[in-house]
């Protein structure tokens, strides 16, 4: 098939995707393969589309969280349903490398479309399965979203405010964050058949990125014994850590050592904090942490976010303002980064999205194609396949399309 016009060949040119993966995590991991230069063919429900098409905000019949996650695609329409509609699928799957599907464990297996049936005529195949539970044990067909799987892997318990209601992590960061381990682990299984020949199957889930994600709070229970608590914007092992108001807003600090917290008082002007015996040491200051916090809060209200964001750093310490998105979104070190690109697009006009999170000096990715219209490619893709505009109509007819 053609693929989108291309300034340099990148790494992952003539390598060729079929993405039946739905809402985040898997459309994120294939618009990144896509970022890197493989054809990837996003597959659909003929007529409706996958579920995220229709999340709101949606601008001109197109959903701004659809949007988010799935440029660099072409896009066909096929009944799963219909015998003819599979047929279609393995077909594509025995001409590509990667095929990506995010349904129930077991669900592939009943329509014939598992790894096993499609390995056999392309044992090259490199399939990735994505699930909320992981496809062992007893959860294995629970149906997992982001938030129960921020719930179930513990990361609400330690989130939020102390004895009040736990708190989600506003960003759908088990999702993306699975999208970006799916995508690691099938550049890896690249290199793996670059020197055996052969593909294989992963199977990642929100379930393992959760709790791969809680890092040292694990840790420190499995080596320690020791349960995190909520602590609100801080962390509960460490003060001073957290945000605190000032004249116009918040601002983020962190003194995370002893010779920190003296020069932290040194800057802030409250020498006497850092001669004072209550909180002469970390565990001092955990001990007398709501007398700590009430008073650096009564200093932090003197001046602005910015003004103390320019003294701490002027000291070499940790300081950063709490900034709404549209701040974050047009500022010069996020820009100059890559990480907001500007895409054609036919009924979002200007569109605008989210970079790669990472650079490369040699074949830096760029966006391919814009997210696709719903069965945009269908026509082009099924005559690629071998089907007369005949064929290609009266599947279309028979809702096969």
């Amino acid at each position: 098939m053609e693929k989108g016009e291309k300034e340099m060949n990148l790494p992952l040119d003539g390598i060729r995707v079929i993405d039946l993966s739905r809402t985040l995590a898997g459309p994120y991991c294939a618009s990144l393969l896509g970022e890197m230069g493989a054809e990837v063919i996003k597959v659909e429900q003929p007529g409706e589309g996958e579920e995220n098409r229709r999340w709101p905000p949606v601008i001109n019949g197109e959903s701004c969280n659809f949007l988010s996650v799935n440029r660099n695609k072409k896009s066909i329409t096929v009944n799963l349903k219909e015998r003819d509609g599979r047929k279609i699928v393995r077909e594509m799957v025995a001409r590509c490398d990667i095929f990506i599907e995010s349904f129930r464990p077991g669900t592939m297996e009943k329509m014939g479309l598992g790894y096993e049936a499609l390995r056999g005529p392309n044992p090259r195949l490199i399939y990735c399965s994505i699930s909320g539970y992981g496809e062992k044990g007893p959860l294995r067909e629970m149906p997992g979203y982001d938030m129960t799987l921020q719930a179930y892997t513990g990361h609400m318990a330690i989130t939020g405010e102390e004895d009040k209601i736990p708190i989600r992590m506003a960003a759908p960061i088990l999702d993306m964050s699975t999208g970006i381990t799916a995508y690691g682990a099938i550049v890896t299984a690249l290199l793996s058949r670059g020197q055996t020949g052969q593909g294989q199957k992963i199977s990642c889930s929100l379930l393992q990125t959760g709790v791969s994600l809680l890092g040292y709070h694990a840790v420190n229970f499995l080596v320690a014994g020791i349960l995190p608590t909520r602590a609100g914007s801080g962390v509960w092992h460490l003060v001073p850590y957290q945000a605190f108001p000032t004249k116009d807003g918040f601002v983020v600090v962190g003194a995370a050592n002893e010779r920190a917290w003296k020069e932290f008082c040194r800057a802030l002007q409250a020498e006497p904090l850092a001669a004072d015996p209550r909180f002469a040491t970390n565990a001092d200051r955990l001990a007398h942490r709501a007398e700590l916090v009430q008073l650096l809060s009564e200093i932090f209200r003197k001046r602005t976010s910015e003004e103390w964001v320019s003294v701490l750093n002027r000291a070499g310490l940790v300081g950063a303002a709490v900034r709404p998105l549209d701040q974050v979104l047009t500022d010069e070190q996020v820009l100059v980064n890559e990480m907001v690109v500007n895409m054609n697009h036919p009924r979002v006009d200007p569109l605008r999205l989210l970079g790669m999170p990472a650079i490369f000096s040699d074949t830096p990715g760029r966006p391919q194609l814009p997210p696709p219209l719903l069965g945009e490619h269908t026509e082009k893709i099924l005559s690629w396949l071998g089907y007369s505009q005949e064929a290609i109509q009266q599947l279309k007819e028979r809702g096969v399309t």
